[in-house]
């Protein structure tokens, strides 16, 4: 039985739903044998226990930003069993927790641990797991320098020591500093669960380190040399300082600037507020769509400098929901559900990323995003559907519905839950996976809906202040 049942929009449109559910059920994929074995993350053979299998393919740097989230809400039962797998694979890998697993090998693709964010966010969503079981390898990559390391956490020393990566020592040094403070605030959760408070707050204060690869006099993630001086001459659109030396992931200036997801109300205070960060986030998505003659393919699906085809700024076109411009992000998702994905076999903008281009699709088209996964909240976004009736586990259903919705009707009015009305632009992830309607009511010019301070969503653990 489908997950996912809508009615509503155009037949090419619902297409497309079901291909990007198709996707987001592909991977990670089943890798114990027949008989309970499989090959370990530290080479071994191991005997799965009948109730929690092994499994494979595991694309964290790309998919703990709406995959996994996606599963926890529509399979909570498979995001069980993937939790219960990363906390096996991180107390046998030598790298610690793991980066991106294929057949069980550490591949140490990209870069972070971000698997550290899957178990966090299944963590606070309530999935029940021995996250305890693997805090003493976590916390190893979180605190010992002599920790095994491979290319995926590479200048962790003088991310310890200056706050950030070097771009004179380490590549790709701008975004390892962001990246790496997302995994400290997954951390940690983590930390909290197994006990270790003071751990937890040393992580929570490190987590701010994205902000000193900012550079405040130019308004841009910029890259830093260790001697604390910046990189110059500079332009967002470039990768790095040099051709052959990137500074970014897979991003430039532009994309990095906006890649913090756990800490927004920082990012905007930083900024100079409300306004400053509103003006920036517009120059993002205005500015000529330009790329320079080395940067890679994944780089793709360009609304000015926002690259939908690619995920580390796929979060951010629900960022105005926390300035009070939530109708912005409602234009915004509505304009990229309909011009990223098409029916056709290069349906998708970019690489799909085993689920992840999909999954954006599919929680967009419902209403709601999670952009900060750890967090276990959702922003709400522009229903694509006119009524979703989603299974939620446990026999429960959560019913979309998007009344007087149309192509031309892309912004809130107003929201009711389960009948009462709702002024919050967010809902936990406790609330939905109850199950019960949310019922948005669209119109064809915005509106004032969770634009007041008091329902924006929170950030960092707080709300807006």
């Amino acid at each position: 039985m489908a997950c996912v049942r809508v009615e509503g929009g155009t037949a090419a449109q619902r297409t497309i739903l079901s291909s990007a559910l198709y996707h987001c059920l592909l991977a990670p994929t089943l890798f114990t044998d027949r008989d309970g074995r499989y090959v370990g993350m530290d080479r071994a053979v191991h005997q799965a226990p009948a109730d929690a299998p092994a499994f494979s393919t595991y694309s964290l740097w790309d998919t703990y930003r709406a995959l996994h989230p996606l599963l926890t809400l529509v399979r909570p039962e498979r995001a069980a069993l993937f939790t219960r797998d990363l906390i096996r694979q991180t107390q046998q890998s030598p790298y610690g927790p793991p980066v991106w697993q294929l057949q069980g090998v550490e591949t140490g693709t990209m870069i972070g641990w971000h698997s550290v964010a899957v178990l966090a966010e299944a963590r606070a969503k309530g999935i029940a797991a021995d996250y305890a079981a693997a805090w003493p390898n976590i916390r190893r990559r979180a605190f010992d320098r002599n920790f095994a390391d491979s290319d995926a956490s590479l200048g962790r020393g003088y991310y310890h020591d200056l706050g950030y990566v070097p771009a004179d020592k380490i590549w790709e040094s701008v975004s390892r500093t962001q990246e790496y403070a997302y995994d400290d605030w997954a951390m940690a959760v983590l930390a909290d669960a197994a006990g270790a408070k003071d751990d937890a707050v040393a992580l929570r204060r490190r987590s701010r380190n994205y902000r000193n690869v900012l550079d405040p006099k130019i308004g841009f993630a910029r890259p830093k040399y260790a001697d604390g001086s910046w990189w110059t001459p500079y332009d967002p659109i470039q990768l790095g300082h040099t051709d052959a030396y990137r500074d970014y992931t897979e991003t430039n200036g532009w994309q990095a600037t906006f890649l913090n997801q756990h800490d927004v109300y920082g990012l905007i205070e930083w900024f100079g507020g409300d306004a400053a960060f509103e003006g920036k986030l517009d120059a993002l998505f205005s500015a000529p769509s330009t790329l320079p003659n080395n940067a890679p393919p994944d780089i793709s699906g360009l609304l000015g400098q926002y690259a939908h085809g690619n995920e580390p700024d796929q979060h951010a076109a629900y960022l105005y929901a926390f300035v009070g411009a939530p109708w912005k992000t409602q234009a915004l998702v509505r304009r990229l559900l309909t011009e990223m994905y098409k029916h056709d076999p290069d349906g998708v903008i970019g690489n799909d990323d085993c689920g992840q281009m999909s999954a954006w699709f599919v929680l967009s088209a419902l209403g709601f995003y999670p952009v900060d996964p750890v967090s276990a909240v959702y922003v709400l976004g522009s229903p694509l559907f006119d009524r979703a009736e989603i299974d939620v586990g446990h026999g429960k259903t959560l019913h979309v519905l998007a009344r007087g919705n149309a192509a031309d009707r892309p912004y809130v009015h107003s929201v009711t839950w389960n009948g009462k009305p709702w002024t919050r632009n967010w809902i936990s992830h406790a609330e939905l996976a109850r199950g019960g309607t949310l019922l948005f009511e669209m119109g064809a010019v915005p509106s004032r809906f969770g634009s007041a301070k008091a329902d924006r969503p929170p950030s960092f653990g707080h709300d807006a202040v």
